[in-house]
């Protein structure tokens, strides 16, 4: 039977109750990808002879003299930059392959159905979270790229759709121009909504044995097709909880910024401080929005199997 947005939610917390050490693991592993991104910004800045500590305006003007002067160091530093982001990359989609792993796991071992006790769906040990990512990273990054080349042509129709606003401006006035803005924003968004939910279905049906890109790519446009409402369900209870979470810590993060103006490192040591709080229920609502997904993906592939069951019957 179809599992309701409410039973997924109720089947993916029950899901990460059980493994809750994925919340840990993303919690950290969030913390890694942004500094191997700043170590892909800071590598190239060394081998170019930047001195990263120098601030003020000749410190500026001397350091771009000296990138301009070791143009023979410039390929080298491309490459420590392509190659930090590609570790990155690879970093983040073995996390991802690791956790959607544990859950798909998980949901497959619970049995079928909305209410569910958290301890049918314990399955975690650190070695499967490893194994499944290391089996499952190469689709995981296959899809990311996917995803990205497809924001990019979406980002190309957005700057080709501005060029062609400001043609038609200048030809037909201001009035027409405004009018086609409008009646182009709307399919645009559209378009950038679905892609977003398109993009997180798919990867929850990726941690299947015979799923793929291709496959994932056709079940994540199937659901959405059958089951939007559930969909956008799902994402606005999970988009609510995080507006909610950043309205709490907002107040503190402008008092520290207030009360400490006089202290930046001690400040600075604060904001660390409640960004790090922050970032773990991030982590835990984005866990547990990956196991709700995955409770779906899987309701609705056991719908599609027992349909032929019923129709032979």
């Amino acid at each position: 039977m179809r599992l309701s947005a409410l039973d997924c939610l109720r089947r993916g917390w029950a899901n990460l109750s059980a493994n809750w050490e994925l919340v840990l693991l993303g919690w950290i592993g969030s913390f890694l990808t942004l500094a191997l991104l700043a170590l892909g910004v800071v590598l190239p800045l060394v081998i170019l002879g930047v001195d990263l500590w120098g601030t003020g305006r000749r410190e500026i003007e001397e350091a771009l003299r000296r990138v301009a002067d070791s143009a023979s160091s410039l390929p080298l530093a491309l490459t420590a930059l392509l190659a930090v982001w590609l570790l990155t990359l690879l970093f983040h989609c073995f996390v991802q392959a690791g956790s959607y792993g544990v859950l798909a796991a998980a949901d497959r071992q619970a049995l079928p159905g909305p209410g569910r006790h958290k301890l049918l769906f314990r399955t975690f040990s650190l070695r499967d979270f490893m194994g499944w990512g290391g089996l499952y990273v190469w689709r995981f990054f296959r899809m990311l790229l996917l995803y990205w080349s497809l924001i990019l042509l979406m980002g190309l129709t957005l700057l080709a759709w501005v060029i062609f606003l400001f043609v038609s401006g200048a030809k037909w006035g201001g009035g027409a121009a405004l009018g086609l803005g409008c009646g182009g924003v709307l399919p645009l968004a559209f378009l950038a909504l679905v892609l977003g939910l398109w993009f997180n279905v798919a990867q929850a049906d990726l941690a299947r044995e015979t799923s793929g890109v291709r496959t994932a790519s056709r079940r994540g446009l199937s659901i959405l097709g059958h089951r939007l409402g559930a969909v956008l369900a799902i994402f606005i209870v999970f988009l609510g909880a995080m507006i909610a979470l950043g309205i709490v810590f907002a107040p503190l993060s402008s008092m520290t910024e207030r009360l400490l103006s006089g202290a930046p490192r001690v400040r600075t040591l604060v904001q660390l401080v409640l960004l790090l709080l922050q970032s773990l229920p991030n982590a835990l609502l984005t866990m547990a929005l990956a196991g709700s997904l995955v409770a779906l993906v899987r309701s609705e592939m056991l719908s599609e199997i027992r349909k032929p069951e019923v129709q032979t019957a």
